[in-house]
Order: C-alpha cells, then sequence, then structure tokens
C-alpha cells in the first residue's frame, strides 16, 4: 500500500502537460518522496502546445486588455495583480494556432530546459508513469472543415495541411517538401478520393502529431531510463449530441469513465446517453487508475 503521504499526478490535457512538467526537476527537488505516480491522459510535456515559448508576447496582450499597457514589464505585472482573478480570466487571448498563450515557460529555474532535451539526458525523476491517447484526439481541429456531408473537400484537406506546417514550422527550407511529405503520408490512396477518408485521415494527421508521437516518445524515454511505464488506448465514448455521430473518441471522451459519471447518469457537463456497456467500462477503468494509483 503507498503511503499516505505520498502523491499521484493525474488529469488530462493540458493539466497533465503541467503534470508530466512536474517530474522534471529541480520542482520536485524540495519535496522529495512525495510524488511516487502519475496518470498522464492525453497530454505530454513534449506537445506543442505544453510550452509557452513566448510568454512577454501574450502578457503584454493579457495586459492591453486591462488597462495595463506600460513599457516597464516590473510596472506590468505590478497592475497585473491589482486585477482581480475573474477579470484577467475573462479576456480573451488568442494564441497561435497549435501552441498555448499561458503556460509552462522555460525559465531555467523551475523549468531549466526544453523537456525533450531534460528527457533525453534522463533528467526526470524515476516514477511510476501510466499514459495514453484517445482514438480521435484531432477532433476540434478539424470540425470547422467538414462539410454537411460529413467530408472533407480536397481544397480544404490541402489548406489544413499548409495551415498546419505554416504554424508549426515557420518558413523553413523544405517547407514544401514537408508539406507534401504529410499529404503524401496522409492520403488513402485506395480511396483517395473519398471525402469521409479525407476527414478520417486529417483527424489521424492531428491526432499523431499533438498526441500521439508526444505520448510515445515520453513513454519510451521514461522506460529507457528504468521508469515503470504502463500505455493505453482508449476508443470507446459514450453518446451525445454534442459530437458528430462520425467521431471516434476525442480528446476527454476518458473522463467520465474514469469518476463513474455513467454510473450515476448523464450531467450538464457529460450529456450523455449511457448505456450498460459504458457502466461496465467505467468500472474497468476506475479499477486500472486506482489499482494503479495503490500499487503501480
Amino acid at each position: 500500500m503507498p503511503s499516505p503521504g505520498c502523491i499521484l499526478h493525474c488529469g488530462t490535457g493540458v493539466l497533465e502537460c503541467c503534470s508530466c512538467h512536474c517530474e522534471l526537476p529541480p520542482l520536485l527537488a524540495c519535496l522529495p518522496g512525495l510524488f511516487q505516480r502519475a496518470i498522464i491522459q492525453s497530454g505530454s510535456a513534449l506537445s506543442s502546445w505544453a510550452v509557452n515559448y513566448q510568454p512577454v508576447k501574450y502578457t503584454s496582450m493579457l495586459a492591453d486588455k486591462v488597462g495595463c499597457n506600460v513599457l516597464d514589464t516590473v510596472d506590468m505585472v505590478d497592475c497585473l495583480r491589482q486585477k482581480s482573478a475573474k477579470e484577467l480570466v475573462e479576456q480573451d487571448i488568442q494564441p497561435a494556432r497549435y501552441h498555448v498563450a499561458f503556460g509552462p515557460v522555460i525559465d531555467g529555474d523551475v523549468i531549466p530546459d526544453d523537456p525533450e532535451i531534460l528527457m533525453e539526458q534522463g533528467e526526470f525523476l524515476n516514477y511510476d508513469i501510466m499514459l495514453g491517447v484517445n482514438q480521435g484526439e484531432g477532433l476540434k481541429f478539424v470540425e470547422g472543415v467538414v462539410d454537411p456531408e460529413d467530408g472533407v473537400s480536397g481544397s480544404d484537406f490541402d489548406y489544413s495541411v499548409s495551415n498546419f506546417v505554416d504554424n508549426l514550422y515557420g518558413y523553413p527550407e523544405g517547407k514544401d517538401t514537408l508539406r507534401e511529405t504529410i499529404k503524401f503520408m496522409y492520403t488513402d490512396w485506395a480511396d483517395r478520393d473519398n471525402p469521409e477518408t479525407r476527414r478520417k485521415t486529417l483527424v489521424a494527421l492531428f491526432t499523431d502529431h499533438q498526441w500521439v508521437e508526444p505520448s510515445v516518445v515520453t513513454a519510451d524515454l521514461h522506460a529507457r531510463y528504468g521508469s515503470p511505464t504502463y500505455f493505453y488506448a482508449f476508443y470507446h465514448h459514450c453518446q451525445s449530441l454534442m459530437k458528430p455521430a462520425w467521431s471516434d473518441a476525442a480528446h476527454g471522451d476518458e473522463v467520465p469513465y474514469v469518476f463513474g459519471i455513467p454510473m450515476i447518469g448523464p450531467t450538464d457537463l457529460f450529456p450523455c446517453n449511457f448505456s450498460k456497456n459504458d457502466v461496465m467500462l467505467s468500472a474497468v477503468v476506475m479499477t486500472y487508475w486506482t489499482n494503479f494509483a495503490k500499487t503501480g
């Protein structure tokens, strides 16, 4: 049995990116023995939205919106501290696509270097981790280009790939080659003219890049240095009118099963038509999660 004085990180998405950062020293050096395990659901410190690489830019944007637009950054921070939390969080600050406006910053202190560099050097604490992804995490990046027939046109597919490359890789040499390579790899050549097939492969592109690859690399690096590592893939989702009928298990769809929501029925946050199978799956998921928390 674990010590009651030990803590398990558990969360999803951006929250779990922060949990992944927490495994990197020196953040926990002052808390020896307190954190023993982490469950990393659909997030990794290696995701493009896990680190804020332009903190001054987005802080200045926020300051402009709340009347703290001063040149001196010390004065700007002092002004922001006078604002209520409600006023600050109500401001709409939009980051560049696939990035985050407010998140962990590589400051040389709490996070001393790029997380991938730290992980490759084995600079993380030897904790048990369980991490995983959902089948269709990339849904939110595709919903806006799906046509009324639930497909994606050839032009929208090309634009989505180009926009993806431009926002994540800027304008490096070889950008055109990168774009064409991605199109080639994410085209189902046996069904290339089918709009629904384009939709599926586009979801797969965003799922792979933003969730699967960072999570797999994180798991591999942890295992390489001897940390007990477990990986899951979640393929199920409840029936709900909040998402299109064609969607797979999207970002966050595992959450109600982790907390036993199917056993109590629909809620405002999870207005799903839960079945007996959903109840059974939730019981299994809770068992896996709690067993990991207790014994690793």
